[in-house]
C-alpha cells in the first residue's frame, strides 16, 4: 500500500561554507565562549552574533580615527610639496579603483545569487503548502461524502423499522461511518493551520526591498570608483577631492554592510549545520505531532507512514459498511424505495474508497521531503553563498577605498591647477602692441607668469605712462579713448600679475 516510502529520496548535505561559518568562535558580551548551536531566542546567542557584527564596526572606527590623525597632520604641514604630475600616485589610484570595481561586480553577483536562493526557498514553501492543502482538501472531500451518506442512512433506518435485523445492520453502518469521519480528522497533520503560502509571500516582499536597496548601495560604490578613475585620468584635483568625500561616505556603507552580512552568515551557518534539530525543537507537538514531523524530515526508506494505520482502518470500515448495506439490500427486496436509497449510499461509499488511493499518495513522505530539501538547499547553498560574496565585496571595497583616499589626498596636493586661458580680441585697438603683451603660461610657481623681466618692465611702463608718443597718435587723431572701466581692468590685471616691482633697466619717459 505504501510502496512510495521505499523510493530513493534526495537528502540534505551540509555545505563546506556552512561548516566554515559555524566554526567561528561564539562569545557573548562577557567574552565567555558559548555553544554554537543555532538558538536565536537565546540572549547569549544573540550577543555572539552581535560580537561578530561589531568586528567590521570596530574596523570602521579605527579607520575613522586614522583619517582624523592623518588629515590633521596634513593640515598642520607646511604645504610646500612640489607640484608635479604624480604619475605613480595616479596609476596606483587607478589600479585600486579598477580592483574596487571588480569587488563591486562580485557584490552584484552575490546579490543576484542570494536573491535566487530566497526565491527558490519561497517556491519550495509554496509547493509544500500546496501538498499540505491537497491532503486537507482530500480529507474534507471524503468527510463531505461520508456526511452526505448519513442522511440517506437515517431515512433507510426509518423505512426498515419493521425489520429488526435490517435496522441493526443500518445502525452498525452508521457507527462505522461516524468512526471513519473521526479517524479521517486526524490525518491533516497541520492542526494549527500554518500557512506556508503566507510565509512565501512575506519572504518575497522583504526580499524585493533588500535586493533593491543592495543594488542602490552597490551602484553608489560603483559611482565612487568611476569618479576616482575620471579624476586620475584627467589629473583633476576637484574630482579627486570629490571622490574622497564620496569614498568617506562609502566607508559607512561598506563596513555597515559587512557587519550585517558577517552576523547573518554566522547565524545561517549555525542553522544549516543542523537544521532538522532546530525545526524539531521549534514545532510544538500540538501543531504537528513529532512522529509526523520526523517522518517527513528524514523520510528513511524503511520509515513507516504514521497515517498508514488510520488509512488501513478506514478502508476496512468502508468494506464493512458495504457488506452491511448488501445485507440490508437482501432484507428489503420488497421495498423499491429502500433499494434506491441503498444505491445512493453505496455510490458515496465507493467514491470515498476510491479517494483513499489518492490520499495514500498525498501523505507519503517523498513529495514533502523533496520540497524540504529544496528549501534547505536554497537557503544553505545559494543564499549563503551569495551572502558570502557580498561580505567579501563589502570588506574588500571598504579597504580599497581607504587606501585610495590616502593616496588621493597625497595626489591632489602635487597636482597643479589647470591652465587658465583668457580670450582676447587681437583686433581690439585698445590692446597694447603684441611685443608688450605678457606671455601667460603655467610654471611651477603659479598659473600665470611673464616670460622675461624685460617684458614685465615694458608692460609696467606701458600701463604707467601709456607707451611712446608715436603709439598714441592714432588714438588722438581719431578721438578714440579706451573706456575707463577697460583701462582700470587692464591696469589691475597687469598689476596683479607682476606686482609692484619694476625693471630698473627700462627707461622712464615723461611727457
Amino acid at each position: 500500500m505504501f510502496e512510495a516510502a521505499n523510493m530513493v529520496t534526495r537528502n540534505y548535505t551540509v555545505s563546506t561554507l556552512a561548516k566554515w561559518f559555524n566554526s567561528f568562535p561564539h562569545y557573548n558580551l562577557q567574552f565567555l565562549r558559548i555553544n554554537n548551536t543555532f538558538s536565536p531566542e537565546d540572549s547569549d546567542y544573540q550577543e555572539s552574533l552581535g560580537f561578530w557584527a561589531a568586528v567590521p564596526a570596530a574596523w570602521l572606527t579605527v579607520t575613522l580615527f586614522f583619517f582624523l590623525v592623518f588629515f590633521c597632520a596634513r593640515c598642520c604641514s607646511n604645504g610646500t610639496a612640489r607640484k608635479h604630475p604624480a604619475y605613480c600616485l595616479r596609476w596606483t589610484i587607478g589600479i585600486l579603483s579598477l580592483i574596487a570595481l571588480t569587488g563591486v561586480a562580485i557584490g552584484l553577483y552575490g546579490n543576484v545569487e542570494a536573491d535566487g536562493g530566497v526565491h527558490d526557498f519561497a517556491a519550495a514553501a509554496e509547493k509544500a503548502n500546496k501538498t499540505i492543502m491537497g491532503v486537507e482538501t482530500q480529507v474534507n472531500d471524503m468527510n463531505r461524502d461520508l456526511t452526505g451518506a448519513m442522511t440517506p442512512l437515517v431515512r433507510l433506518k426509518d423505512l426498515v423499522t419493521n425489520i429488526p435485523i435490517a435496522g441493526k445492520a443500518i445502525n452498525d453502518t452508521i457507527i462505522e461511518v461516524e468512526n471513519l469521519i473521526k479517524e479521517l480528522g486526524t490525518i491533516p497533520f497541520d492542526k494549527e493551520g500554518v500557512n506556508l503560502q503566507l510565509v512565501a509571500d512575506d519572504t518575497r516582499f522583504y526580499e524585493y526591498y533588500r535586493f533593491l536597496g543592495t543594488i542602490l548601495l552597490l551602484v553608489f560604490e560603483l559611482v565612487v570608483g568611476l569618479v576616482a578613475l575620471c579624476g586620475v585620468g584627467r589629473g583633476s584635483r576637484c574630482l579627486l577631492i570629490f571622490m574622497t568625500c564620496l569614498a568617506f561616505l562609502c566607508l559607512f556603507v561598506c563596513f555597515g554592510g559587512g557587519a550585517l552580512y558577517l552576523a547573518a552568515g554566522v547565524g545561517a551557518g549555525d542553522f544549516c549545520v543542523s537544521p532538522s534539530t532546530y525545526i524539531k525543537d521549534q514545532v510544538k507537538d500540538d501543531v504537528i505531532p513529532k512522529a509526523v514531523l520526523e517522518y517527513y524530515i528524514n523520510c528513511y526508506p524503511a520509515a513507516v507512514n504514521p497515517f498508514s494505520q488510520t488509512i488501513s482502518q478506514g478502508r476496512r470500515r468502508i468494506i464493512q459498511a458495504n457488506d452491511l448495506l448488501r445485507e440490508v439490500e437482501g432484507l428489503t427486496t420488497n421495498l423499491p424505495v429502500a433499494e434506491e436509497i441503498i444505491k445512493e449510499i453505496g455510490g458515496q461509499l465507493n467514491t470515498t474508497e476510491t479517494s483513499f488511493d489518492d490520499l495514500v499518495v498525498l501523505v507519503q513522505c517523498p513529495t514533502l521531503h523533496e520540497e524540504y530539501v529544496d528549501a534547505l538547499n536554497a537557503v544553505c547553498y545559494d543564499a549563503l553563498e551569495g551572502m558570502a560574496y557580498m561580505l567579501v565585496s563589502s570588506l574588500a571595497v571598504g579597504l580599497l577605498f581607504t587606501v585610495s583616499m590616502v593616496l588621493a589626498s597625497l595626489a591632489w596636493q602635487r597636482l597643479g591647477r589647470r591652465k587658465q586661458y583668457i580670450e582676447i580680441d587681437e583686433e581690439d585697438p585698445f590692446l597694447p602692441p603684441s611685443g608688450m603683451t605678457p606671455a601667460m603660461g603655467r610654471t611651477s610657481q603659479g598659473p600665470l607668469t611673464l616670460r622675461a623681466s624685460v617684458q614685465r618692465g615694458r608692460w609696467d611702463h606701458y600701463l604707467r605712462y601709456g607707451g611712446d608718443r608715436s603709439e598714441r597718435q592714432p588714438l588722438l587723431r581719431d578721438n578714440r579713448t579706451p573706456p575707463p572701466s577697460y583701462t582700470y581692468a587692464v591696469r589691475d590685471r597687469g598689476a596683479g600679475v607682476q606686482g609692484s616691482q619694476q625693471d630698473p633697466t627700462v627707461e622712464k619717459r615723461h611727457w
